[in-house]
Formats: structure tokens, C-alpha cells, sequence
């Protein structure tokens, strides 16, 4: 006979307004979409006001749940069966398990009997603006933890943060249209899997929405080509894993130095794309030396040990009037990167480049 807790009740309850909630997250379309700078910021936040092993900002269909930002744990995506965040999905109500093996409704669940082992569980659950309820806010931890009236308003304040960023920002107009036009499956098909930005796919897609963009409105806007330095030697000296981790810790150092409206793609192996928006040459390499100082002063932490990592850039400023194809801003930027590396690697290099030997 089944509880009033028993997860085969939720399902089924959850079930009967899946209909609704998987519309409400099509109008709003985040389902999907890359990695973002402000939902990054809200799980950094919980992590440390919380602290847990790790925060999550996640979002619910019928089948699956889905990561919009996630730090601590190494996921992207759920079968909704396997989510310990159904009873918060049920009730709408916020939620703190201190054990979860002493809790019926999670004693068994996989998350918690096998890896990661999750021992203490936390809640918040968010709303469209209809009040359909499409995801939470929530937290984990290896360790049963015991949790007091801060930590509830805590919880609540950053559940409230990330409802508010999901109903009230957009992504900016070209990616805005490419998430517009597309379903889910296929802007899942346009998304790194790594990394959680744009692929390579994705990245051209919006180039070339940026090129016709500007033929209109005559807005410049630069290309930036980055290249991992000496990414082979991270791999043979401290493992692919640790290689992986490298390429999303720069993803997200790459989304957190670049404006909400600028663009990242992974562009290939250890390479990524830039695309920043209303940016002279000047501004180019202003932020283009942002973002080779933030990922410099960070080691990446690896179970190896801390690996240093260094960036080398190449940019390019389109002129609208020569109307540039993406091949050929491409091609610059590429060209502008390789100087940089044969300067030495670890710097910023805007096109045109200097011939050698020439001052």
C-alpha cells in the first residue's frame, strides 16, 4: 500500500502535471540554453553560503531534469526517476533533509545508495510566471548536516534569486532568436556537452546571425579565436580527466569575463570561439587581456594536483562595410593567434598582424 511520501504517489502526481509545466518552459525557453554567467554566480554563492558539496540551479520535464548550473558535481542532465528533488516538485514547498538515509522518501534512492552517496538534501522549488512550478533550486552533500532558521532563509533567498533571473533576464537578441526558432532537441544538438556553452555548430550559427546583424546596423562587433596552451602536456602529464576539468573551468572563467550578451562557443579540442558584441579594437584587446589574467591567476584543482593554465588570443574587428564572411574573420583571428603563439603563447594579438621582422 503507498504513503503519502511514496515516490511511485509522486510520480504520478508529478505525471498528471507534467503537460503543464513542459509548456510553461517552452514559452520561457531555458531549457537547453548555454552556460550563464548569472545562474554560475547564484550556485557559486550557495556553495559557500551554504556549505555543501554542491548547489545546483535545475529545471524539470516529464522525462529528465536538467542542469541549468550546477557546481560541485560533474552532471548535466537526470532521468526525473533518479531526482531527489520530486518531493519539492510535489509540493511546492521548500525543503531540508539532515539525513536522507533517515528519511523514507530518500533511503532508497539511487543518488543516495550509490554515487555520489548523498547524505543530506536541500530545496527550493521554482516558479514560472504562472506559478507552474519548473525546477528548484537545490542542495547536496556526502554528510548528514544540521541546518537552523539562517540556513532556511539562506536556502529560500537563493531559490528566490535564481526564480527571478529564470522569469525576468533573456539571453540577448541573436541568441535569443537562435534559442527562439529552435526546439529542444535541436539546441541541445547546438550545446557543448562538456563544457555546457555552444559548440562549434552553435558558435557559426550566431556568427552568422551577427555578420547579417551588422550589415544592417553597421554595429562592429570582434571574433576571438583562444587556444588552451600546451593542452596536450595537461593531458599526458596529469590524465584526460584532469584535462576535462581544465576546458570547463575556462569555459567559465571565458562566460564570467565576457558581457551577458557576448558569446561563447567551444570551438574544437582545446580551442573556443568569442564573439563580443559593439567592440572596437581597442576594447578587443582590453578584454581580451580580462580574460587571459583571469584564467592565469586561477589554478585549476585536479586530483593530480593544481595545474597552471595560460590562454592565447587572437582577435579580429569586422568592418561592416567590407561585409567579411565568417570564414574570413575566422581565418584573421586565426591568424592574429598564431602570432601570439609564436610570441610566446600566454597573450592577446588582434588582426592585422605585423609581418616579421617589420616594425
Amino acid at each position: 500500500m503507498e504513503t503519502e511520501g511514496d515516490i511511485t504517489t509522486l510520480s504520478r502526481s508529478l505525471g498528471s502535471t507534467a503537460t503543464v509545466r513542459h509548456a510553461g518552459l517552452h514559452k520561457m525557453e531555458v531549457f537547453y540554453t548555454p552556460l550563464e554567467e548569472r545562474f554560475e554566480r547564484i550556485t557559486r554563492l550557495g556553495k559557500r553560503a551554504l556549505g555543501v558539496r554542491v548547489a545546483a540551479v535545475s529545471l524539470v520535464t516529464e522525462e529528465k531534469q536538467w542542469f541549468k548550473s550546477v557546481v560541485g558535481w560533474r552532471i548535466g542532465e537526470l532521468p526525473l526517476g533518479d531526482s531527489l528533488c520530486r518531493p519539492v516538485l510535489e509540493s511546492g514547498e521548500p525543503l531540508i533533509v539532515p539525513d536522507t538515509l533517515k528519511d523514507p522518501r530518500f533511503a532508497n534512492a539511487r543518488l543516495v545508495r550509490k554515487g555520489p552517496k548523498f547524505r543530506f538534501y536541500a530545496g527550493y522549488p521554482i516558479s514560472d510566471p504562472d506559478g507552474n512550478i519548473i525546477g528548484s533550486f537545490c542542495a547536496f552533500d556526502v554528510q548528514p548536516k544540521a541546518f537552523d532558521n539562517a540556513f532556511m532563509t539562506t536556502l529560500c533567498d537563493l531559490g528566490q534569486l535564481a526564480e527571478r533571473e529564470l522569469v525576468t533576464a533573456d539571453l540577448w537578441d541573436a541568441q535569443n532568436q537562435l534559442v527562439a526558432k529552435l526546439g529542444e532537441a535541436r539546441r541541445q544538438a547546438l550545446l557543448d556537452t562538456l563544457t555546457r556553452v555552444w559548440n562549434r555548430r552553435g558558435g557559426m550559427e550566431l556568427l552568422d546571425m551577427m555578420i547579417e546583424r551588422s550589415s544592417k546596423t553597421y554595429e562592429q562587433f570582434s571574433v576571438c579565436m583562444v587556444d588552451v596552451d600546451f593542452f596536450k602536456d595537461i593531458n599526458d602529464n596529469h590524465g584526460h580527466s584532469s584535462g576535462d576539468l581544465v576546458l570547463k573551468k575556462t569555459a567559465a572563467s571565458l562566460v564570467n569575463s565576457v558581457r551577458p550578451d557576448d558569446i561563447v562557443a567551444r570551438y574544437g579540442g582545446d580551442e573556443f570561439l568569442l564573439i563580443l558584441r559593439d567592440c572596437s579594437a581597442e576594447m578587443a584587446r582590453t578584454v581580451g587581456e580580462r580574460i587571459r589574467s583571469n584564467v592565469q591567476k586561477e589554478e585549476v584543482r585536479t586530483r593530480s594536483g593544481a595545474v597552471g593554465v595560460t590562454l592565447s588570443l587572437g582577435m579580429v574587428v569586422n568592418d561592416p562595410a567590407e561585409q567579411a564572411t565568417a570564414k574570413q574573420l575566422i581565418d584573421r583571428a586565426d591568424q592574429a593567434l598564431y602570432q601570439t603563439k609564436n610570441a610566446g603563447r600566454d597573450g592577446v594579438s588582434v588582426w592585422p598582424v605585423k609581418a616579421a621582422g617589420k616594425p
